[in-house]
């Protein structure tokens, strides 16, 4: 249940994006936000180097070599860097990934990190719950909710609800205050120093020396990479999306309304695709002569798997927003950026993220096949092509 709970409150930063339908897109070298600088939308950054000392109203996407955040925020952070240093005024829900991430100030939702060295300042206020994969993790500061997660080496200095981590060392020093269970699967028996304050429950469970071995040595290096492939995959998709939106926002609006009057025509088409083309392609890879024609086939299909969750991300965000505006335009942007959030976090869930991830490419590609092909028929109908 309190799984189901955070994937809610994760959920809820989409409503974020409706005050504001613009988007602003911001790139370079150095990309360096004054104090005094006030930017009233939701903002994109990808850059060498990352200084936001001002005010951003909405959202915050940044993605460089080295990012920090020092002004307030008024939406939520993602953020993939080498360094992170997030000291933010104030800001709703942070994700971030990268090799070193310091997280301070004031968060009232959700923390989600996934690195190398990890440190909680002693200043940090996390509202909800802190959810962390990587290398090194250290806790100063205080943390509303739990702590969850696996990490290689783990020290508690601050005050936290329950802990459930897995962590090849544990440590839980004299200043640390922990309000509920605390719970460690550990290479060896966590080091609990006199004076730390724990509340509830304090379960130990020791894995055998070969699993111990095996496990820790595997297990943060394969979440970080899971996590951090993720979110590459979510950042190409975003850049292509905007991409798609800026260069041919036409044909994403022809296949959105296809989808939206076709659905299920779309639906058998995607089906049909998706096991056509693969046992077509293996036919012709077979075939001498057809070797070509295999190749371009699957260039064909990756493509297909790849934009079905782009055009699916726009439609879903569409409807979303007409949730909360009835009436106007609504901009291509933060519909396709609120959908590819909705889809990114749906995957997470186990079971269900797959049948979604099954449907969006069912759906997707069937949109893009029957639109595209109306778009050709329309064509030859004018003698174009």
């Amino acid at each position: 249940m309190k799984k189901i709970q955070w994937i809610i409150s994760v959920l809820s930063i989409m409503v974020l994006f409706a005050p504001g339908y613009a988007l602003i897109i911001n790139s370079g070298q150095t990309v360096d936000i004054k104090e005094d600088e006030i930017i009233d939308d939701d903002l994109i950054i990808f850059a060498q180097e990352v200084d936001i000392k001002g005010t951003v109203t909405g959202d915050v996407c940044v993605f460089a070599q080295d990012v920090t955040i020092t002004g307030e925020i008024g939406g939520t952070i993602v953020a993939g860097a080498s360094s992170i240093d997030i000291d933010a005024t104030s800001a709703k829900t942070v994700w971030a990934a990268g090799g070193n991430i310091d997280i301070s100030g004031d968060i009232t939702k959700n923390v989600i990190l996934a690195g190398g060295q990890l440190l909680v300042s002693e200043d940090a206020n996390i509202g909800r719950d802190f959810i962390v994969y990587g290398g090194k993790l250290t806790v100063e500061g205080d943390i509303v909710g739990e702590i969850k997660g696996g990490v290689g080496k783990f020290v508690m200095a601050g005050r936290s609800s329950d802990i459930t981590i897995s962590a090849e060392q544990a440590k839980i020093t004299s200043q640390a205050r922990i309000a509920g269970d605390l719970i460690i699967d550990s290479g060896a028996e966590p080091v609990i120093e006199e004076g730390a304050v724990i509340a509830g429950e304090v379960k130990f469970e020791k894995r055998k020396a070969e699993e111990k071995k095996a496990y820790f040595a595997l297990a943060p290096f394969i979440a970080f990479m899971i996590t951090f492939i993720k979110i590459i995959i979510f950042i190409s998709k975003l850049i292509v999306g905007i991409l798609i939106i800026a260069l041919l926002k036409g044909y994403a609006r022809r296949l959105m309304n296809t989808l939206n009057a076709s659905t299920w025509k779309c639906l058998g088409w995607g089906f049909l695709s998706l096991i056509v083309i693969p046992v077509a392609t293996a036919i012709l890879f077979m075939v001498l002569i057809g070797f070509p024609l295999a190749l371009f086939g699957t260039f064909i299909y990756m493509i297909l798997l790849y934009l079905a969750s782009i055009f699916i991300a726009m439609v879903i965000g569409e409807k979303i927003i007409q949730l909360f505006k009835k009436r106007g335009e609504i901009s291509l942007y933060p519909s396709f950026i609120i959908g590819l959030i909705v889809l990114f976090v749906l995957g997470w869930i186990p079971i269900l993220g797959f049948f979604v991830k099954l449907f969006v490419l069912l759906f997707g590609s069937g949109m893009i096949i029957l639109g595209t092909w109306d778009i050709v028929k329309e064509m030859r109908k004018k003698k174009l092509i």
